[in-house]
């Protein structure tokens, strides 16, 4: 019998500037994917199901007035965070010009006074153009570690969704292993990121990706384009069933805002191709409000969490 009583669907997008089918930033940099893709497409697309969409901002999206307009003068339900991409920001900033350039570093590879100093400088870039503090975080290419989670805990954020269970990710610069992460929202512990530890209202909140572990294959993300429908409901089903001891269930979905701008990644090509990716994603998340699911911000799921006694462990 199902102890679940809750179960919470959010939606985390970075949020960046266009690359190319190579997965390469755009040269000439443009930004179609904020100044068109949130308002008119992917906007629209969450009021029609209800969904609360949280988009998480690259230092470049954050430095084009234009982009910032756009994000000021957005309608509808949304939360906006912060992405790291640590090659772009000072101290040790290594581009100036993001045109036509890739950023593989992780910012966990960082001295931890170098990692803190860029988080410190992102969050600032976001207030001063923003007018408040961000609250929610991913880092760039996942590359996060325990250091990172007291960093992001000293500049007043609450929630981090760079985890990925069961995905190891190598860069020429460091690996990050979240193999044995949890597979639900939870407290991290000081010392490591993928294992739980002492729950209280000033600790970071980790929120992982969704995604379904498979024998000897890659697993399946919860993610549109990645994943069929069917494929996004038998995710949903896996995680009610292995989870039925929970009170909370959350399901995170995660993309780049690119990925509904033709040709700006590796996956949409044609607008055909782009309304397909919204149709799909929209499907998949009616579904799971058919199933008795509530759409929520990214820190709506820790809040989610913290009106339940039952934190996953």
């Amino acid at each position: 019998m199902s102890s679940i009583e809750d179960i919470v669907v959010t939606v985390t997008i970075d949020a960046e500037c266009d690359y190319d089918p190579n997965w390469i930033r755009s040269k000439p940099l443009t930004f179609r994917s904020i100044q068109e893709g949130l308002p008119e497409r992917l906007q629209p697309a969450f009021a029609e199901v209800g969904a609360v969409p949280t988009y998480l901002l690259t230092v470049e999206v954050l430095e084009d007035d234009a982009c910032v307009q756009t994000l000021r003068s957005l309608q509808g339900d949304f939360e906006l965070g912060t992405h790291l991409h640590a090659a772009f920001i000072e101290p040790q900033k290594k581009f100036f010009d993001y045109a036509g350039v890739d950023s593989p570093d992780f910012q966990c590879s960082y001295p931890p006074d170098i990692e803190y100093q860029k988080l410190k400088n992102l969050t600032m870039l976001f207030e001063n153009q923003l007018g408040y503090a961000p609250r929610s975080f991913r880092a760039g290419r996942y590359g996060l570690s325990s250091q990172s989670l007291r960093s992001l805990q000293r500049l007043g954020y609450r929630v981090d969704t760079s985890i990925t269970p069961h995905i190891r990710w190598t860069e020429p610069n460091a690996t990050v292993d979240f193999r044995k992460a949890p597979q639900q929202p939870y407290y991290p512990s000081d010392e490591h990121i993928d294992r739980p530890g002492a729950a209280s209202e000033s600790t970071m909140f980790e929120v992982p990706v969704t995604v379904k572990p498979r024998f000897m294959r890659n697993p399946l993300w919860f993610r549109p384009w990645f994943s069929t429908v069917d494929q996004m409901k038998d995710i949903f089903r896996y995680h009610v069933k292995k989870h039925s001891n929970q009170r909370v269930l959350s399901i995170n979905m995660m993309f780049h805002s690119m990925e509904i701008i033709e040709k700006a990644s590796p996956y949409p090509q044609n607008l055909s191709e782009v309304q397909y990716f919204i149709e799909q994603m929209q499907e998949a998340l009616q579904w799971c409000e058919q199933e008795g699911a509530r759409f929520v911000s990214l820190n709506g799921v820790r809040d989610a969490f913290q009106t339940s006694t039952d934190l996953s462990r």
